[in-house]
């Protein structure tokens, strides 16, 4: 975004509103929906567009959660993008591919329909905390899957991690300190065959041409063998941009409820990655 546009948008009344409820696949479930957040703007002016994927280990979570949402939308509104929050079918009620068929299903949607809300359907971002990093991850790796929902892989301009978990999922489940819950979480996801694990696996759909990556994680450093590290790695054997940053006194909550907060060490890593440098 150029930096006069920001400029501006700073001297302009920003009050945000929020078109709820919609569904992005036709006759779909009560999850099949999203929320579009939209700050005032000017007339004609097409604003970048934030897709929002929340996480709760694939069975739970909600596009409309405040501690998701907030403040990092009043914050990405206030900058002038429009940030799209969106559901997916949950687990055990479904598994893999139902959740990223879904979130294809909703960029896709994004894509067709953001300009009637003045947003640039060449400009989207993925966002995604916990579970929703491997979703969106996996939608701006496995491009094959984006185009059979009809969408165009090249309209993803940039993916936010937070703290992700399920970017390489036969590796993680070989981790002998896995934590329990998160191992039946992503069997529940996933199941126990290790074909549908990996191919729910961001990791192995890398390619040439894959848009660039931040991956955040909470601590003082990045260990070897680290799920972001991982998955950067993956992007840069392919020449892709990938950069991992660990944020100190943050822990799995905090670094997603945290973003947006003025001086917040996490929202000076994604200001940076998005080209909003003071």
């Amino acid at each position: 975004m150029k930096i006069l546009f920001i400029t501006l948008l700073f001297l302009l009344p920003l009050t945000a509103r929020t078109v709820r409820d919609v569904p992005y696949i036709d006759g779909g479930t009560a999850e099949q929906r999203l929320d579009i957040h939209l700050p005032k703007h000017p007339a004609g002016t097409l604003h970048p567009v934030i897709v929002a994927i929340h996480g709760g280990g694939w069975s739970a979570g909600s596009r409309s959660a405040s501690g998701f949402l907030q403040p990092k939308t009043r914050w990405l509104n206030g900058l002038g993008y429009i940030v799209v929050s969106i559901d997916y079918r949950l687990s055990p009620a479904v598994h893999h591919p139902a959740h990223i068929d879904d979130v294809c299903a909703a960029i896709t949607w994004v894509e067709k329909h953001i300009a009637e809300h003045h947003g640039d359907p060449r400009e989207i971002y993925l966002l995604g905390h916990s579970a929703g990093a491997q979703l969106a991850a996996l939608a701006a790796t496995d491009t094959s899957r984006l185009r059979k929902a009809g969408g165009d892989p090249r309209a993803i301009q940039g993916v936010i991690l937070l703290d992700g978990v399920g970017y390489d999922i036969p590796t993680e489940l070989t981790r002998p300190r896995m934590q329990e819950l998160l191992r039946q979480a992503i069997l529940s996801a996933f199941t126990s065959d290790p074909a549908t694990q990996r191919n729910a696996s961001p990791v192995y759909h890398v390619h040439r041409g894959v848009a660039p990556f931040l991956l955040l994680h909470p601590g003082d450093s990045t260990p070897p063998h680290h799920p972001a590290l991982l998955m950067a790695e993956a992007l840069r054997r392919q020449g892709g941009y990938a950069r991992v940053v660990a944020i100190p006194n943050k822990d799995h909550t905090s670094l997603s409820h945290d973003l947006g907060r003025r001086g917040d060490p996490t929202t000076k890593a994604v200001e940076a990655f998005l080209g909003l440098d003071p």
